[in-house]
């Protein structure tokens, strides 16, 4: 007897075949990046190999001393060893210690700052019982999945054009943060399970992915405020205020839930209600005067810089065009109904991006160190990437051209009024460079010739993955540091 599947899940049934398909190659293509990265970097801790290659080109750091008399400098020596030990610097011991001990307020193990850090990565780390490279596997594997879903839901195009987006976009200079035990992947796994939430419009899928981010770390905070600046611009469109009160409460209360979860788990082990408060005062903040440019690497100066003139100042512009063309009622975003769910994830994504620029131009001092993790790090770069590459054929060349033109002059003329830093073209700057390189190939791939995409495309695969193994290695050594 013949069976007839109706026309919806045979769709439904294909599009999943599909996704599935997509999934299995980005995950393999993400393992085997990890494999080579691994390779090269276990190739660079013999001597005559590290000289004759990368060594010939970049010295590695050495850092001496103890925490309050220490030193560290540049050295010609091959990479270090990876273990369990050199992995756990600056935030790593602190989530490491709460894995282990909770939030007991004590003297050893970061006792009185462990409160300013919330519980659910520490929480898995000790549910899972690895060990602090068990932990940082764990978290590339979240990364690849994350990304892979965010490329499946959100980017179009073919599944070669998909494989090239995701492969730049996991190897990106900046992504060595995600090898690491910091929170960043957690962060990009929840905002991605939202973000399905989002377009399959499904409020419990919304309400998980929320729920969990907001218990990843405080400076999600800054997602709520986000979402409620969209909804103030909906509002100024719409004129409908009881829509707004309604959206505003619904997807704000798995950040309460959320918040009150991770203060409840801190006053369960430490006993106070006032935990978290009390673990910020170890931290200076506030307002703060902006005297002189300042980072803790000149590595890290180079991918600051480019996040600031690259991603940061164009969100902040978008934002004020936004909000410009919203008082004369041409606003373009949001009136598609096709397009709403995309629209409202890239104004988000924005908006979060400029919240996070200004936040730091107000309490930084001047001092860029770890502006990259926030930005070119967080779930809302993805997202934001990989909607803006859909538009990439609907915009003119001449102005994605004059894009390259204005903030690339900027980024130069900014580093020619800055001392900070010393050469600009010293290895230390190559992040920068790699970033600016795999920006405008990513902008004007579709203008290539199949022979100089290919060739563009390796190049920047390789020397991301070289520079990725340098960082790593810096950070082992606790040469170059972010927080």
């Amino acid at each position: 007897m013949a069976v007839f599947i109706p026309a919806d899940n045979l769709a439904a049934n294909v599009i999943n075949q599909i996704m599935k398909r997509h999934f299995a190659s980005f995950f393999s293509i993400g393992i085997l990046n990890l494999i080579i990265f691994l390779g090269l970097f276990k190739l660079f801790q013999h001597d005559k190999i590290y000289h004759h290659t990368i060594g010939a080109i970049s010295q590695n750091y050495e850092r001496t001393g103890d925490w309050n008399n220490f030193e560290i400098k540049k050295v010609s020596k091959p990479y270090t060893d990876l273990n369990n030990e050199n992995i756990l610097q600056w935030d790593a011991s602190i989530y490491y210690c709460i894995s282990e001990r909770m939030y007991i307020v004590e003297e050893k193990c970061y006792g009185k700052v462990r409160a300013a850090f919330f519980p659910l990565f520490p929480v898995i780390w000790r549910l899972t019982n690895t060990s602090p490279i068990g932990i940082s596997l764990i978290n590339y594997l979240i990364f690849i999945i994350s990304t892979s879903l965010l490329v499946i839901y959100l980017l179009n195009g073919t599944k070669l054009n998909k494989i090239i987006i995701f492969s730049i976009l996991i190897t990106l200079p900046s992504t060595i943060i995600y090898y690491i035990p910091y929170t960043e992947s957690l962060f990009l796994l929840t905002m991605t399970i939202a973000t399905i939430g989002i377009i399959k419009e499904k409020y419990w899928i919304y309400f998980i992915g929320f729920l969990l981010m907001s218990m990843v770390r405080p400076a999600t905070i800054f997602v709520l405020l986000a979402i409620f600046a969209l909804e103030t611009l909906l509002l100024l469109r719409n004129k409908q205020i009881s829509l707004f009160f309604k959206n505003s409460l619904f997807k704000a209360i798995p950040f309460v839930i959320g918040y009150f979860i991770s203060f409840l788990v801190q006053y369960l082990y430490s006993g106070s209600c006032t935990a978290f408060l009390d673990a910020q005062k170890h931290w200076s903040g506030g307002i703060q005067r902006i005297t002189n440019i300042s980072d803790w690497s000149i590595e890290g100066f180079g991918m600051n810089t480019f996040s600031v003139f690259f991603i940061a100042i164009p969100a902040l512009l978008f934002v004020i065009f936004v909000l410009a063309t919203l008082k004369v009622n041409k606003v373009i975003f949001l009136k598609k109904k096709d397009n709403f769910k995309t629209d409202y994830l890239f104004l988000l994504s924005i908006i979060y991006l400029a919240g996070i620029f200004l936040f730091t131009l107000i309490t930084s001092g001047g001092n860029l160190h770890s502006f990259f993790r926030f930005t070119l790090t967080s779930p809302f770069f993805y997202i934001a990437a990989l909607i803006l590459i859909n538009y990439l054929p609907n915009i003119k060349t001449n102005k994605i051209v004059l894009f390259f033109i204005v903030f690339g002059f900027s980024i130069f003329l900014f580093l020619a009024l800055i001392s900070y830093g010393g050469d600009r073209f010293q290895f230390s700057f190559v992040g920068l460079y790699l970033l600016i390189s795999s920006f405008f190939y990513l902008a004007f791939r579709n203008k290539l010739s199949k022979i100089t995409d290919i060739a563009m495309f390796s190049i920047l695969v390789i020397s991301n993955v070289f520079w990725n193994t340098y960082i790593f290695n810096v950070y082992l050594c606790n040469g170059w540091i972010f927080t």
